[in-house]
């Protein structure tokens, strides 16, 4: 296997890619721009579909007298609007409504969009009594109504249905929980109908990428380009020494980055190259130092990425602090110059235990 970045510590100064340009009218969303009650819009999902960008951001309510250890600290659920630009959006007076069974799933968050046989699809977790549960669902068309046709297990998030078929089977990317607390991978589900699913598989190892320790997760669904496959994610290091204590008394270490890994033109599971440094770290004022607006630190986190400019650009769509929503853009061939030739260092999710010469 050929990884350069078995020896680079995950936990060391990092900057966005120097080709990287944030709109200079972020945030995009905030609070003030949904229709009905919020406290953070953030982590949206976006697509263009049919002459338009829909986006789909996480709206969360806190509850002002949490304290932590409370159970009840938030509500959630999953706002749906519409652009000409991608930058200007309208949104529906009601938030997102997956039907399901005949009810309507609590709580539903960090979606992604993604357009598949001119159909448009609303990947999710929702959180409920029995943990979190991803899922996906298709929009019925108008207004914010979803209906899920298939309903993962628990303990789940970063379900992202892929805008393509496998060897003329769907794909979709995962991120399983690991209960014992080593790191958290990017896994790949196939299916021939949407509803049931297998063949899983290793797609993408944190072990993998350059400037992770902790976890990595899918962003923005995988889009097809001259070169293969490409993959914005986040992914994320922890680092005692970075603790910062919020004024509710909340701790937070942790740094959530987004990065870009390439896969091979003729099978998207194979990795060839990765960015040895992130496209974006948490830099600007409206992502990092304001302890009294944002609910965490450090954190940059995409859901969704548009080809845009004849598809010389990239724009990507990524939540800061887990409270606004903004945008920033980078050419394609810039991105391509950011990417480093690589394989991954299990070839399959079959290595005993743990893979001693990794990059630590």
């Amino acid at each position: 296997m050929h990884n350069p970045f078995k020896n680079l510590p995950a936990s060391r100064e990092l900057h966005s890619s120097r080709f990287v340009r944030r709109y200079e009218g972020n945030p995009i969303l905030t609070a003030k721009d949904v229709p009905y009650e919020a406290d953070y819009v953030f982590n949206a999902g976006v697509a263009y579909y049919h002459g338009e960008y829909f986006i789909a951001p996480r709206v969360d309510c806190h509850n002002p007298d949490w304290k932590p250890g409370d159970a009840r600290m938030r509500s959630i659920c999953t706002g749906f609007g519409r652009s000409k630009d991608g930058i200007h959006f309208i949104f529906s007076p009601e938030p997102v409504k997956v039907h399901y069974h005949g009810e309507i799933l609590p709580w539903v968050c960090d979606a992604r969009l993604t357009v598949l046989e001119d159909e448009l699809y609303l990947s999710f977790c929702f959180e409920n009594q029995h943990s979190e549960r991803p899922g996906i669902a298709r929009w019925r068309g108008t207004g914010t109504d979803f209906d899920a046709v298939c309903i993962g297990v628990p303990q789940q998030r970063n379900m992202i249905l892929c805008p393509f078929k496998k060897d003329g089977l769907y794909m979709r990317l995962e991120r399983p929980s690991n209960q014992w607390g080593d790191p958290f991978h990017i896994w790949y589900s196939l299916s021939p109908d949407l509803r049931y699913w297998g063949d899983s598989e290793l797609l993408l190892g944190c072990e993998d990428v350059p400037f992770a320790n902790k976890k990595i997760g899918g962003g923005a669904p995988m889009l097809e380009i001259p070169q293969g496959y490409l993959l914005i994610f986040h992914a994320v290091d922890d680092d005692p020494a970075r603790k910062v204590t919020f004024p509710d008394g909340r701790m937070w270490f942790r740094r959530y980055n987004a990065g870009a890994a390439l896969f091979d033109k003729n099978d998207p599971t194979k990795l060839i190259a990765i960015t040895r440094n992130p496209l974006l770290v948490a830099e600007a004022p409206y992502e990092t130092g304001d302890l009294e607006h944002l609910w965490v630190e450090y954190t940059v986190f995409p859901c969704g990425a548009v080809l845009i400019n004849g598809e010389k650009t990239l724009r990507i769509y990524y939540g800061a602090g887990d409270y606004s929503t903004n945008v920033a853009e980078i050419d394609l061939a810039d991105l391509l110059q950011e990417l480093t030739p690589c394989s991954r260092l299990a070839e399959r999710a079959t290595i005993p235990f743990r893979i001693e010469d990794w990059k630590h």
